[in-house]
């Protein structure tokens, strides 16, 4: 549900919606030289501007990371790797390339293969035509290549200025896997979940409190076909020469995020910036995070909810309401989340409260109160969901 916050008598309207990949907007550093990066599962490794941005994911079965340039919100770059059962032979090899193309990569509906050649590192390149919202098309060249058991899928979109397809060339053969990641073996089937974002990160912000702190806040929206619980979302401070200067690691608030939803995250860093900090990273999940099939959230299918705001004295958000258990299901732990955004859609502060009792009967009510107390600038619009658990 969704709910416009009233200031000063006056209602300001701003849509809500979801999106692709936010990368963090971070200052440029004086220095563009490349730098390495290491994916967090070990399973790979290439150089990459220090001014670029990166957004990963690390499941025990699937590393991921998509790059961009400053000031962009579509990466030029992303890869995925994965672990076979076995090493391939080249007969097995060229049936994956097949299997991949035709059936497996998500965007298959909506793509062309013109051309396919094999490299002299023994990877191949494939060429196609993606169709874009627009109504337009865009080429993608994509690089498959194995080493022992592990297997790397490289997109990356094609720009129409020559020197720019030529910095990235430079960035792909700097490309490496590691076979001795901790990765556990999977089905090439497992590759849809990338180019599709099954989780992406949206409607990011950092900003500093008057007092100092530092937070980076967001979404995490679950565009797959499972529920998604404790997924920990991790934010690294990096200096210009990507060395690590603090970092901050959380969940998703709720109990998690149905197919189709949204959660709030906010991650904070008592301690403000340290010095010398240019830039940050946002990584999801960890090698020991894995998706709970098993998992039951109750949402806006089994509860109804109005909520009102108001601010205090102090300036606070105070966001209260009623929420009605309208199935025929008990709810245990019912909670309330609430995510705040600016006019720009910034994600610039959220929080939750459970409600006064430990559970729902049908047809029962109970009533929440959130308390707001900082924000990363105006607030135009909020957002509340209630969550509960069998």
């Amino acid at each position: 549900m969704q709910r416009f916050l009233v200031i000063l008598v006056m209602i300001i309207l701003a849509g809500c919606s979801g999106g692709a990949v936010v990368f963090a907007p971070t200052p440029l550093p004086s220095d563009f030289s490349a730098a390495r990066y290491d994916h967090p599962s070990g399973a790979f490794s290439l150089d990459v501007p220090r001014n670029w941005s990166v957004y990963s994911q690390n499941t025990t079965t699937l590393a991921t990371a998509a790059f961009a340039a400053p000031d962009s919100i579509e990466p030029e770059i992303t890869i995925a790797v994965i672990k076979l059962s076995d090493t391939l032979d080249s007969s097995a090899f060229s049936d994956l390339l097949n299997l991949y193309q035709s059936q497996v990569r998500p965007d298959v509906g909506r793509y062309t293969e013109q051309n396919r050649q094999a490299m002299g590192d023994g990877s191949w390149r494939m060429t196609g035509l993606r169709q874009i919202a627009s109504g337009g098309t865009e080429q993608v060249n994509t690089f498959i290549q194995q080493s022992d058991n592990l297997l790397g899928v490289i997109d990356v979109i094609v720009p129409d200025d020559t020197a720019q397809m030529n910095d990235l060339q430079a960035i792909i053969n700097t490309f490496q896997l590691n076979a001795e990641s901790g990765l556990q073996a999977a089905e090439l089937s497992s590759l849809v979940s990338v180019a599709s974002a099954s989780l992406d990160i949206t409607h990011l912000f950092a900003w500093t409190t008057p007092t100092g702190v530092f937070f980076i806040t967001g979404e995490i929206a679950n565009n797959g076909s499972e529920v998604v619980t404790g997924i920990p979302v991790r934010a690294v401070l990096l200096t210009e020469d990507g060395l690590a200067t603090a970092e901050a690691v959380d969940t998703p608030m709720g109990y998690g995020l149905p197919p189709g939803e949204f959660a709030p995250f906010s991650l904070r860093f008592g301690q403000g910036q340290p010095a010398l900090t240019t830039r940050f990273e946002i990584d999801l999940g960890s090698a020991e995070w894995q998706v709970d099939s098993e998992a039951i959230i109750y949402s806006a299918n089994e509860m109804d909810w109005t909520d009102d705001s108001t601010f205090d004295n102090n300036g606070r958000l105070n966001i209260s309401g009623t929420v009605t258990n309208i199935s025929t299901y008990i709810i245990r732990s019912p909670r309330a989340i609430v995510t705040v955004f600016d006019n720009a859609q910034h994600v610039i502060a959220a929080g939750f409260s459970d409600l006064a009792v430990t559970q729902l009967e049908p047809d029962a009510s109970a009533d929440f109160q959130i308390v707001i107390p900082e924000m990363g600038g105006e607030p135009a619009q909020y957002i509340v969901n209630v969550q509960g658990l069998p």
